[in-house]
């Protein structure tokens, strides 16, 4: 390509900037979508990702004359991130019932999948949903062409690895498999994942579905360049379709 001048800003592309969809379990499917913007280029630099997973399970039980504590089996075992607490950021209690909805505090975790309630009341019929970073399935992230006949995994990895990665260490953290990588207007970026789990991914406002407010640890950070497109030479969305049929 021709020797370009081209006004990059860095950015980095948050939750928030994806339209977030549930999975379909058992199977490879979008749980997040970020669709590049009319008139503009992103680019993949050599940066760090950040990408961390959570899957919930819900417990409804009445507690017995007397009863106080409760254990729960969680479906999946814990994928602990031993740089956060693992009360209350690996693994998230919320009180469904009785009203009102709370978070939590007063309880305990036994690896790989046992979490121990205290604090309840007697003969009291309770919903709980417990979130936590899991350890099953796979995860990728994926570019796709605008007509969707070319695509290509700039990352991908075991979902129990990435929970469990120490992702701001040099030696270690998670990083783009094609750093340079063209994705023009109308591109998209997926977050693809193949596990039996609901993925549930944080959303500071919505409490449903695949989002919840409750899942913390559950996020995405992908850094990008972001360039005008009408800096680029007007043959660049056949060159950034050929980098993708390429890899």
């Amino acid at each position: 390509m021709e020797k370009l001048t081209i006004s990059r800003k860095f950015a980095r592309l948050e939750t928030k900037d994806f339209t977030i969809f549930a999975n379909q379990r058992g199977y490879e499917s979008e749980i997040a979508e970020y669709v590049v913007p009319a008139k503009r280029m992103i680019e993949i630099p050599n940066d760090f990702i950040g990408l961390k997973l959570m899957t919930g399970d819900r417990f409804t039980f009445t507690t017995g004359v007397g009863e106080t504590t409760r254990a729960l089996v969680l479906t999946y075992p814990i994928a602990r991130d031993s740089l956060i607490p693992l009360v209350g950021q690996n693994v998230i209690v919320v009180r469904r019932t009785p009203a009102p909805v709370i978070e939590w505090t007063t309880f305990s975790v036994t690896e790989p999948r046992t979490v121990t309630l205290t604090g309840l009341l007697a003969s009291t019929a309770y919903v709980f949903d417990v979130y936590y970073l899991f350890g099953v399935g796979s995860v990728n992230i994926t570019v796709i062409s605008a007509d969707e006949t070319a695509r290509t995994k700039i990352l991908e990895s075991a979902i129990r690895k990435i929970n469990m990665l120490n992702q701001e260490d040099v030696r270690m953290g998670l990083k783009p498999g094609m750093v340079g990588l063209c994705i023009p207007e109308r591109y998209k970026i997926q977050v693809r994942v193949n596990t039996p789990a609901p993925v549930i991914l944080f959303d500071p406002v919505v409490d449903a579905g695949a989002r919840s407010r409750f899942a913390r640890e559950s996020f995405i950070e992908l850094p990008v360049n972001v360039s005008d497109l009408l800096q680029w030479p007007e043959d660049i969305e056949r060159y950034a379709k050929q980098q993708l049929m390429a890899l």
